[in-house]
């Protein structure tokens, strides 16, 4: 009897250790799973980067004055020297949602409910506007001693119009029309796979 309940005792042991190794065993292959799964969703929302962004063509109006004799600079207005300029420059501005920066902390998936949660960058502009220069359109009122108007008056101004579009850019709407966007995108995307998403912008994030 008691090797008998000895052998028992073995077999309840062997049977636990086995429960436990199996456990542990599908633990960690749910966990890789999971991790893999959630990684191809961030493959795939990098792959789609391209399609998150809003372009906006804008012009903006430059107004400058100086006072120059004989091509030198002078501080007093004197009659004939004073010239005002008016520069319209055209540019084209894209602002976009980095969506190659997201990482699995954000991106929640659960694959049951077929529901995914992703936490977007904020939009911002891609890079400076691009000043298309050969459509800048100069205006002066000339004085007594000053030539006619030069283009390369109107490059040196090409920083100035870029910060310039940038402020107009922003206050037209146009990285409220990149988020919208990225919704779209990321949203048409994973619907078409079955998954329906709830995306968060990280500026709105309570």
């Amino acid at each position: 009897m008691k090797k008998i309940k000895f052998l028992g005792v073995k077999i309840a042991i062997i049977t636990l250790i086995i429960a436990v190794i199996t456990a542990g065993s599908f633990w960690k292959l749910s966990g890789s799973t999971f991790q893999q799964e959630t990684t191809a969703f961030v493959e795939q929302i990098h792959d789609l980067a391209t399609l998150a962004t809003a372009e906006a063509y804008l012009k903006t109006v430059i107004e400058q004055e100086d006072n120059k004799l004989f091509g030198k600079e002078i501080g007093l207005n004197v009659p004939g020297t004073k010239r005002e300029l008016l520069l319209i420059v055209p540019a084209t501005v894209i602002a976009g949602v980095d969506l190659k920066g997201i990482t699995e902390k954000d991106i929640r998936v659960n694959e049951e409910e077929k529901m995914l949660e992703i936490i977007l960058p904020d939009a911002e502009l891609i890079q400076d506007p691009a000043i298309q220069m050969d459509q800048v359109r100069a205006f002066s009122e000339k004085g007594l001693f000053r030539g006619e108007v030069k283009w390369e008056e109107g490059f040196d101004l090409a920083a100035y119009a870029q910060d310039q579009i940038k402020q107009e850019a922003i206050d037209t709407g146009l990285l409220q029309t990149a988020e919208v966007h990225a919704e779209k995108v990321l949203s048409e995307f994973f619907g078409n796979l079955g998954y329906s998403v709830t995306l968060t912008f990280k500026d709105r994030e309570v």
